[in-house]
């Protein structure tokens, strides 16, 4: 609940100050895009949902039922993606688990599992906020000529830390349901159950990774700052934008916050393999950068 106050009530008031959200304007106008970001995410989503009914099968669980009447209910891809996300709290949270009256188990608190998963939640939180709180404040700031991206706070050591700090919550609150699911006297259906239930840290690292998140940011500002300096009517005030922009890409982790000074010597091998900066994220100068000229060109002549 107070992640998810947060988080609204963060993106509410973002929007209604600045009256859109820019993210998803590269997107909106390119049918293609828009269309495989919206085919993209329920197909990911039943993906994981595969995976997770293999487990129940695996496991002979009782929640099989429960699932199909699911499915038949709902239509809604969004529906099935909150589902996904909560399912570890879905199944802590079920009679057959936690109501004692009912044949669920009521393990002790304070096992290592479940002072990680705090910790990880913990962190993530706050991560995510300070993070939001610094972009907002620099993009408000009266010194920002919109020259250059933030480099400053969590900032300076990833290029998304508001993404990272979701991911770590949403593992924290899964390693967090664990112990009272696997630790008590329960059945083993329950245990493959909440084992199952790894799909929802996974699904939400790959939406952000893939669908929603990084891949809606990088390429456009990496279009923005491309255009101050190669554009039909490139902006002499921020001549050196681009390389300066490229250059903050090589110092910068994508996800990972890592400090400049150790990521800027990393080989570039690492850093798009084991440090996700992969090559779906880089904008092509030869390709896209002249789409991009000719698109900046055609709407000065509109």
């Amino acid at each position: 609940m107070v992640w998810a106050v947060r988080i609204a009530g963060f993106l509410l008031f973002r929007v209604l100050r600045r009256g859109s959200d820019s993210r998803f304007d590269e997107i909106r106008s390119h049918f293609f895009k828009f269309l495989g970001f919206w085919i993209g995410k329920p197909i990911i989503i039943c993906c994981c949902d595969v995976l997770i009914l293999l487990f129940t099968l695996l496991g002979q669980i009782v929640w099989v039922p429960f699932i199909n009447t699911f499915y038949r209910s709902s239509s809604n891809p969004n529906d099935i993606q909150v589902w996904t996300v909560s399912l570890p709290l879905t199944i802590l949270n079920s009679p057959a688990v936690s109501d004692t009256n009912n044949g669920g188990s009521d393990p002790l608190f304070g096992t290592a599992r479940d002072i990680t998963g705090i910790v990880l939640w913990a962190l993530g939180f706050t991560v995510e906020a300070i993070a939001d709180y610094q972009k907002f404040s620099w993009k408000s700031s009266p010194t920002n000529d919109g020259g250059h991206p933030i480099n400053s706070g969590l900032w300076a050591w990833s290029r998304h830390p508001p993404y990272f700090g979701e991911i770590m919550c949403w593992w924290g609150i899964w390693i967090l349901c664990l112990s009272p699911t696997t630790n008590g006297s329960l059945p083993h259906s329950a245990k493959a159950a909440q084992y199952g239930a790894i799909m929802s840290p996974l699904f939400t690292v790959l939406i952000l990774m893939f669908v929603s998140g990084i891949p809606s940011a990088e390429k456009p500002q990496a279009k923005r700052y491309y255009l101050k300096t190669h554009g039909p009517e490139p902006d002499t005030e921020h001549a050196d934008a681009w390389p300066e922009y490229q250059a903050y890409l090589k110092r910068t982790s994508i996800l990972i916050p890592i400090p400049q000074v150790i990521y800027n010597r990393v080989p570039t091998l690492i850093k798009k393999t084991l440090l996700l900066d992969f090559p779906m994220y880089q904008f092509d100068e030869n390709g896209e950068g002249k789409c991009a000229r000719e698109e900046a060109r055609s709407h000065q002549e509109a």
